[in-house]
């Protein structure tokens, strides 16, 4: 799943469900991986970004 975040430093938020590793990737091109981050963490953490700032929740949402 692909998460596009309007944040000052964050784009995006890219998490793969299967090797439960969640990626940050930078404005400034930075990517760091999380590895073994729980599902339910993930939606928590994407629950926080306004459904009108983020195109994925905005179609989640419709």
């Amino acid at each position: 799943m692909q998460f596009l975040i309007h944040a000052k430093t964050i784009a995006e938020l890219e998490y793969d469900d299967k090797a439960c590793l969640l990626r940050v990737v930078y404005k400034d091109g930075r990517v760091r991986s999380v590895p073994d981050v729980a599902p339910t963490l993930v939606m928590k953490i994407v629950a926080q970004v306004p459904v009108e700032q983020s195109p994925y929740l905005m179609q989640a949402a419709i």
